[in-house]
């Protein structure tokens, strides 16, 4: 190297890594990209942990009941109960969000239902807890319809899938680990209520991360709800289909399982691993989402759902493809949910947008009455083996509406 090139180097080494060196502020966009990406770390991270809340305490509550001799149709309607919340307020959870905030919604909805299951755990009465499961229906409908509009809003179309299936596979993983920690804690007295609490507690720890931000205008800055189900019926009643079906499984599975001679430990490690599928598959699933016709995605995933409940009963038992064969319906059947939540953002902006993810949730609060409720009712009649056909029978029923609203 010569003298010449020599100083040039020493010159510029020192420029740039001087402590003193002038620092390349960074800009608007950048500075947006950090903020979006830290909302949606900080929603995601929430929504483990309350999906995490919901995937134990539904077979825990179910399972509880069933020990003290409670039959499986009140049980379906205990579920009711919590269920109905949902439906009943989701015409105020629109205006709630849209004047305070899906952040302090959200916040709210995680201390009513961390309040709610130390309740849960001190009464334990299947009549007693009729309100508190409206209670905690209540703080379900605020935290997913706010999660879903925030993901929404900070979905970009062309990854609108991908990011989808991120949220979806992080939800299932909260739904996989859910009957684990109740293999650990047990059903029998308050500590799992005790630690579903405290689990409920730290999932509203991410929201302090989460910007307050407006929710931005739309088409229609005071859409209604029945408005927005003119515009796209079939994924409206798409989630109610959902909702019945997964919701029933997660209710009764334990129940089927040790009626078909597994173990309660057994039944609860395969509901496990259903969710698990939908862990691993969703994030592939919504590579596919952005790379082919969303609709006909959605009918696949609904077909192959339904011939699947139809042969879990003849597989469930062994003990390879068993579990293997309900990891894989596990990711099947969840894409059915992040496809639905895709095609709102899809269609939907800002006011439209709160409507439409509430009208949402309030088809899962709507599914998860009927759901439980026949399923369980069709037990008591047909015997707990019928699990599996019911379920498939709720999707056999939509898709005569699918094909309906997609020729209109």
């Amino acid at each position: 190297m010569n003298l010449k090139a020599s100083i040039l180097f020493r010159l510029t080494f020192m420029m740039t890594h001087s402590p003193n060196a002038t620092k390349t502020e960074p800009t608007i966009s950048e500075i947006a990209l950090s903020v979006r990406k830290r909302n949606l770390i900080a929603v995601i991270a929430s929504m483990v942990i309350v999906n995490l809340v919901y995937g134990l305490t539904l077979p825990l509550l179910s399972l509880v009941l069933d020990a003290q001799g409670i039959s499986k149709t009140v049980i379906g309607l205990s579920i009711v109960a919590q269920a109905s919340a949902g439906v009943l307020l989701a015409p105020m959870i629109p205006r709630l969000i849209l004047r305070t905030g899906a952040a302090r919604v959200m916040k709210q909805a995680t201390l009513l239902a961390a309040g709610t299951m130390i309740a849960l755990g001190l009464v334990q009465n299947v009549y007693a807890w009729f309100p508190m499961r409206f209670l905690l229906g209540a703080a379900a409908a605020m935290l997913w319809s706010a999660s879903e509009i925030v993901i929404n809003e900070l979905a970009d179309d062309d990854w609108r899938g991908r990011i989808i299936g991120v949220y979806g596979s992080a939800g299932a993983a909260g739904f996989a680990l859910g009957p684990i920690v109740l293999i650990m804690t047990g059903t029998d007295g308050l500590l799992p209520f005790v630690v579903t609490a405290i689990l409920v507690a730290v999932a509203g720890l991410p929201l302090f991360w989460l910007r307050n931000e407006a929710v931005t205008d739309g088409h229609d800055s005071h859409p209604t709800l029945l408005r927005i189900f003119r515009l796209e019926p079939d994924i409206i009643l798409h989630h109610l289909s959902y909702a019945a079906a997964v919701e029933a499984f997660l209710a009764f599975f334990p129940l089927f399982g040790i009626h078909i001679g597994l173990t309660e430990a057994r039944s609860l490690s395969l509901l496990a691993t259903f969710a698990l599928g939908g862990v691993v598959l969703q994030l592939p699933l919504g590579w596919l989402a952005d790379r082919m016709h969303r609709y006909t995605l959605l009918l696949i995933c609904v077909v192959t759902t339904l011939l699947g409940f139809l042969v879990i009963p003849h597989v469930v038992s062994l003990t390879v493809s068993g579990p293997a064969f309900t990891f894989v319906l596990g990711g099947v059947e969840g894409m059915i949910y992040a496809l639905g939540v895709i095609l709102l953002g899809q269609r939907f902006r800002g006011a439209e947008l709160a409507a439409a993810s509430v009208l949402f949730t309030g088809m899962w609060g709507a599914g998860t009455m009927l759901g439980p409720a026949l399923v369980g009712a069709g037990m008591d009649i047909l015997g707990d083996q019928s699990m599996p056909y019911l379920i498939a029978a709720i999707y056999l029923v939509y898709l005569p509406i699918f094909f309906l609203a997609r020729r209109a």
